[in-house]
This record gives C-alpha cells, structure tokens and sequence, in this order.
C-alpha cells in the first residue's frame, strides 16, 4: 500500500471535499424549475440508469440554468472541435436512488472496516457513493458526461464513464496523453460555462450545489435535495 503509484493516489485525494465540509454549507433554494434536456440542449443523451425511467421517462432531467450552462459549454467545445458534443448520461438522480445507493455502500465499508462508526463511516462511504444530504445529482444540479464525435465514437477519456478505479481522478498521471488532453478540453469547457469540477470524476460536474458553492467560495448552495417525478 505504500508504492509511489498509491501514495500518488492518495495526495491527489488530500484536495477532495469531504463530507462533513459539504455538510458546513448552507443551503438558500432558489426553486429553479427542472426541464427536460432533449427539449433545452442539442447535444447528445443517453440514459444509462434504467432506475431512472421510473421518474424521468426516457430523458434527462436537470435544472434550468443546468441546462442553459450545458449549452454553452457545449457550444464551446464545438468551437474546438467541430465534430464532437457533450453528452449527458445523468442529470436529476431520485433521491430514493442515491439514499439506496448509500446505504447498500455503507453496509459494504462496514464490512470491510469494521471498527468505523457514526460519522467515521459516513465519511469513507461518501468517498465512493455521496449521502444523499449533500448529493449533486438529487438537486438536480450536478451531471455525468463524456464527449462523443459525431461519427459515433467517444473521445477516449483514461477509464470507462462509472468506472471507479483510481484512474477516474481527474489529474491521475497514469492515464495516456491523449486522454489527459481530452480530460482538461472537457474540464475547461465545464469550468467557462460555470460549473464546478469533481476531481475525483472525470465525468461530474455540478452549479447550485454544495460541491458547485464550496469550489467557488460561495456563501451558500442555491440548490438543495428534492423529490421530483413526472409520474
């Protein structure tokens, strides 16, 4: 466990938010209305949580200025590559999803740490799956996404969009070049438009939550948790 590859991964983890941090910021809901992606946005979806169409149908689901932003970075990077969009595979997550997921992750930490407790355990669940409390996709604010050419092939990205090796992390510097480059083209687009990075996802990204508020060193998130269906 103490290889430079390792203690690598671990430095990169020092600059991550951490629960009870997120858990600090206070919350001011502005009730900006969610709308659907495919009417607001041209670039491409692609539900990948099947979970989802109980609530959401077969679209995405995100708050306005959400979508708005996503459009503009969008057109940004379209500006540097003509032949690529966005696309979304998450927006809105159901609470219900993100308090299950949670929970299914902390009976597993505690089986593989057993001497963590209370908020210790909340802490090292959070690290692979967000407490719904502080969660970015139940707001509506946060998003997943990739770029994808319109040829049809997707931009190669280091890892898998969902896939939770070390390698996810935004600055790993043991992905291929090819793939550093696309990630910071993608970082740096989100970023122009307003949202705030996950650095320990290539493929999160968030405004109005308490992620989006802690990053800009706002006083407080716009965003909170809500319970929204079409059904």
């Amino acid at each position: 466990m103490n290889d430079p590859k390792t203690a690598t991964y671990r430095a990169i983890e020092n600059h991550f938010l951490r629960y009870q941090e997120l858990q600090q910021v206070s919350v001011q809901e502005n009730h900006n209305p969610m709308v659907s992606l495919a009417s607001e946005f041209s670039g491409k979806i692609l539900i990948e949580d099947p979970r989802m169409r109980e609530f959401t149908g077969d679209d995405i689901y995100v708050r306005r200025t959400v979508a708005r932003m996503l459009q503009l970075a969008n057109d940004e990077l379209q500006n540097i590559w003509p032949d690529c969009d966005l696309e979304v595979t998450y927006g809105y997550r159901h609470l219900d999803i993100q308090t299950s997921e949670f929970e299914a992750q902390r009976k597993e930490t505690q089986r593989d740490f057993p001497l963590l407790n209370g908020v210790e355990l909340d802490e090292a669940t959070h690290r692979f799956v967000a407490a719904p409390e502080v969660a970015g996709h139940p707001t509506g604010g946060a998003v997943d996404l990739r770029i994808r050419r319109t040829a049809g092939d997707l931009l190669e990205m280091g890892t898998n969009l969902g896939d939770f090796s070390f390698d996810t992390y935004v600055f790993s510097p043991f992905i291929t070049r090819e793939a550093w480059h696309h990630r910071q083209i993608l970082r740096a687009c989100m970023l122009k438009a307003g949202f705030a990075p996950f650095d320990g996802e290539w493929w999160h990204f968030s405004f109005g939550d308490r992620e989006w508020a802690r990053y800009f060193n706002r006083s407080q998130a716009v965003y909170s948790q809500i319970r929204f269906s079409l059904f």
